[in-house]
């Protein structure tokens, strides 16, 4: 009682081998593009973290150096920041050429004011003062100069100045400019017919 295999029929089985073999592999592949994402992910947000906690930190920083600075010696005599003007407007320059303004900053408190620093908002922009402690009474040249090589156009910079001022810690002078581009003027004769 044997049975005839039929040879045209093909086993059940080997079918169902195939696709099982192929089920696994399509498996791996998406479970590898998952893993790939999951950890781009992950490094996208650890060095977004990371970038906002040093930005924080950095500016913590630069808040408790300014306070700390205003803060110093507030049991006894207070200086106070006077500058000559707040803002200064260069009016029309040419472009290239770097006009210079010299501000008068004083101390009309009666301890000492002690600039800690001069930060300008653009490196066009050249800032030095000519002492970083005034005395009660005593005066500072500020020289500022603004570069035009780089702008065409009216323009709004400004300078910080950070001190120990309790009541103004971070002064700030506003500057103004219109830069025109440099014209060559006609120099041939017009010719009259």
């Amino acid at each position: 009682m044997s049975k005839k295999i039929n040879k045209n029929k093909k086993p059940i089985s080997k079918n169902v081998n195939e696709k099982e073999k192929a089920i696994p592999i399509k498996n791996i592949i998406i479970f590898f593009l998952v893993g790939v994402i999951i950890i781009l992910g992950g490094f996208l947000v650890f060095s977004t973290t990371r970038s906002n906690s040093t930005t924080q930190s950095n500016s913590s920083n630069v808040t408790q150096n300014n306070s700390s600075s205003a803060t110093q010696n507030n049991s006894g005599p207070q200086p106070r920041i006077l500058v000559s003007e707040e803002e200064w407007d260069f009016g029309k320059v040419t472009r290239g050429e770097k006009p210079t303004h010299i501000f008068i900053v004083k101390n009309e408190g009666e301890g000492d004011l002690i600039i800690d620093s001069l930060k300008e908002s653009c490196d066009c922009i050249e800032a030095s003062i000519s002492t970083t402690l005034i005395q009660p009474g005593g005066l500072a040249e500020l020289k500022v100069s603004y570069d035009t090589t780089d702008y065409v156009g009216k323009d709004e910079k400004h300078i910080h100045i950070y001190s120990n001022d309790p009541g103004v810690p971070d002064k700030r002078i506003n500057l103004y400019a219109e830069t025109e581009a440099f014209q060559i003027p006609n120099l041939t004769p017009e010719l009259q017919e």
